[in-house]
């Protein structure tokens, strides 16, 4: 008995692997560069930020309820360092994570920042709304989330859109 199913368990593992050999080998797999990657994680994360969205309207709320929703889910900073400095590092990174994205630091002081940055997001509703969110939607909830984080730290955040460009303001306040 125990031969029968030693001769069993081998063959089926023997069938297995070459099932799946063989499925396998039908599709190239290739590993695309850096740069495509971070684009496509970029434009997912606010393609979930649409979803949520829309989701949101769908069951009666707005996009400020999201936005706090989210805002107080996370941080903007790592917990132990919630310095100017830190703000403005998580601006950069997150501005610069897009393949258009801009970002400029124009003063800063241990209390205030003052930055800008273009609207690299814009791109994905040059064709309309994305979801039913429209681009002022996207951004009152981007930044919205944003203010709601920093104000747990101690800081306000303010900002302008002219055109293309966005200017931002942080300020200690505690």
């Amino acid at each position: 008995m125990k031969i029968i199913f030693l001769i069993t368990s081998a063959l089926f593992l023997l069938l297995s692997t070459n099932g799946i050999q063989a499925q396998t080998s039908q599709t190239q797999l290739t590993n695309r560069p850096i740069e495509y990657k971070l684009s496509y994680s970029t434009w997912r994360v606010d393609y979930y930020i649409c979803t949520g969205i829309a989701f949101a309207k769908s069951n009666g709320m707005t996009v400020n309820d999201f936005a706090e929703f989210v805002g107080n889910k996370h941080s903007i900073t790592n917990p132990k360092d919630t310095s100017i400095s830190a703000v403005i590092k998580t601006f950069h990174m997150v501005m610069t994570t897009y393949p258009e994205g801009k970002f400029e630091l124009l003063s800063e002081s241990d209390s205030s920042a003052t930055m800008r940055w273009n609207r690299p997001y814009s791109s994905y509703f040059k064709n309309g709304a994305v979801l039913g969110v429209s681009i002022e939607e996207f951004e009152n909830y981007l930044y919205g989330h944003v203010g709601i984080m920093t104000k747990r730290i101690g800081i306000d955040f303010n900002y302008d859109i002219k055109g293309d460009i966005v200017l931002g303001t942080i300020v200690r306040y505690r």
